[in-house]
């Protein structure tokens, strides 16, 4: 449970730098809505990493999580502004490089790795004979 609250408090972190970014730089119109709707996206991304069960290395699980809850707040981007270059860089590039960040500060500077530990290599059945 401390490591999803973690997780989750800086998603929250994440959404304040996010819609700063994003209201600032003019790429989002600054409404009660859209702030929300960052900040929301934001925490559930680091609600979803800090309760992912992935067995993958840590910095893996951030990125995959960025991307896959992330990728909902493309969507919206690409709904509210149209194809273009915002959308697209906020699927590849934003969303994980906040998963990976959300999940450093988790696992690496609060010490709460997840749950499920990453794959060991199995030995094969010729190895394990010798």
């Amino acid at each position: 449970m401390k490591r999803i609250t973690i997780a989750t408090f800086f998603g929250l972190i994440a959404g304040v730098l996010c819609a700063t970014a994003g209201f600032k730089g003019g790429f989002l119109k600054f409404t009660a809505i859209n702030l929300v709707w960052v900040l929301l996206n934001r925490a559930v991304m680091g609600f979803a990493i800090g309760a992912s069960g992935l067995k993958l290395r840590w910095a893996w699980n951030g990125i995959v999580m960025g991307l896959v809850v992330g990728s909902i707040f493309s969507y919206f981007l690409f709904m509210n502004l149209g194809l273009g270059l915002l959308p697209l860089a906020n699927l590849l590039i934003g969303n994980p490089i906040f998963g990976l960040i959300i999940e450093f500060f988790t696992t690496v500077a609060f010490k709460q790795p997840a749950l499920a530990a990453p794959r060991e290599k199995v030995a094969s059945a010729a190895e394990a004979r010798q």
